[in-house]
Formats: C-alpha cells, sequence, structure tokens
C-alpha cells in the first residue's frame, strides 16, 4: 500500500465527478472505494486500474445505484419511524401518550377556535419549520468536506438521508391544509358542529405531534452515521 500523489488525487476526483453523482452519500462511498483499491498498486499501474474502475463504475451504474440508495434510505426512515411510533403505545411510553391525550382534551374545551389552532397547529408546525431548517444548515456543514473535495455547490450534491428526512417533516403540512383550509374552500366549516371540530382538533394534533416526535428520533438516531 502506497500514500497517492496529489496528481492522481486529482486524477480520481475528476474521474468521479465525469459521473455526475449527486449524493454525498454515494460519493463518498466511490471516492473510498477508488482510494484504498489504488493505494494497493504502484505508480506505474494507476492510470491502468483507474481506467478500469471507471469500467466497473459506469456513469449509468452509478445513478443506478444512486437511485437504489434513495429507495432504501426513504425505506429505512420509514422503517424506524413506524417502529418509534409504536413505540408510544407500549410500557412505559404509552404514559406519555395518555397524558398528551389528556392534555389535549383538557385544552380543547378551555380554548377558543383561534387559539385552538395556534396552540394545536401553530407551535407543532413552528418546531417542524425550525428542525427543517436545521436539518439544511447541519447537513450543508455536513456535505462541506465532500463538496470542497469536488468543488462542486452545495445545489448539485447533497445528503440523500437530508432530503427524505425534509420530505417526511413537511407531511403535516398537509394535515393542515386537510383540516383547517379545505373545509373553509367547500363552506363545510360552518356546519361541523362543534364537538367533531374538538375532536379532529384533538385527533390531527396528537397526530402532528406524534409524527413531530418520531421523525426527530429517527434523525437523532441516523445523524450519527450519515450526511445530515
Amino acid at each position: 500500500m502506497r500514500e497517492l500523489s496529489n496528481n492522481e488525487l486529482v486524477q480520481i476526483e475528476n474521474s468521479i465527478q465525469k459521473k455526475g453523482v449527486q449524493t454525498a452519500e454515494l460519493l463518498a462511498e466511490i471516492y473510498d472505494h477508488y482510494i484504498s483499491h489504488l493505494e494497493n498498486f504502484p505508480e506505474g499501474n494507476f492510470i491502468e486500474q483507474l481506467e478500469a474502475l471507471d469500467q466497473k463504475w459506469t456513469y449509468s451504474y452509478c445513478h443506478k445505484l444512486q437511485h437504489d440508495l434513495s429507495k432504501n434510505i426513504n425505506k429505512s426512515i420509514r422503517t424506524l419511524q413506524w417502529a418509534l411510533i409504536k413505540s408510544y403505545f407500549t410500557w412505559p411510553r404509552m404514559v406519555f401518550t395518555l397524558t398528551l391525550i389528556g392534555i389535549l382534551t383538557i385544552l380543547v374545551d378551555m380554548l377558543a377556535w383561534k387559539m385552538q389552532v395556534l396552540v394545536f397547529f401553530g407551535i407543532p408546525l413552528v418546531f417542524i419549520a425550525v428542525f427543517m431548517v436545521f436539518i439544511l444548515v447541519r447537513t450543508r456543514m455536513k456535505t462541506k468536506q465532500i463538496r470542497k473535495l469536488f468543488n462542486t455547490p452545495y445545489s448539485k450534491v447533497s445528503s440523500s438521508y437530508s432530503s427524505h428526512f425534509l420530505i417526511h417533516l413537511a407531511i403535516p403540512l398537509n394535515f393542515f391544509n386537510l383540516f383547517l383550509n379545505l373545509p373553509r374552500v367547500f363552506g363545510l366549516h360552518q356546519i361541523i358542529p362543534d364537538y367533531l371540530i374538538n375532536f379532529l382538533s384533538v385527533t390531527f394534533c396528537f397526530i402532528i405531534v406524534l409524527h413531530s416526535l418520531s421523525i426527530s428520533e429517527a434523525w437523532k438516531i441516523k445523524s450519527k452515521t450519515a450526511f445530515i
């Protein structure tokens, strides 16, 4: 095993950059594979081995890997989040779940409609928005080294984990539109009885809070090893 020269490292970077990979996780994997492989050969065999690697890691092959990686990451996040959600219905977390439902039920009888919107939807959505910004900033920092290595802007290379977490975090916005905006469009908010509105307020708030807690826990677990 030998240490590669700066010129050889530049050739490796240029070769990988031509593949058009936009996922930081895959870029790091390909780069590590190239380096570890080429370090085992003498300088005279560098070009030959680099070309052999390029024949294996073709543009189409890398993009297939990128597509498969994205699917696997999305699946792993959904699986982990679902496992965390189910944990809130088992001991001892069940105590927290019942307490949360109790607090929401008490508040819904105490608060007027506008305050319900502020407390039940406003606060959780603000938390989600701040968390999304935090993930964006943290991802930008954690991918800085790999982007600098390949001289690539943030818009061209990012973390696949980060992208999927942001998509999952945005799901409550659909609940917000479904619960608040859609009934107003069809004029349903004027004919829905108060008890049903209260029930829906508690239900949707509980779903949003549970979603927010589980996805933030999933992020905490994944962030230990991923570019997030």
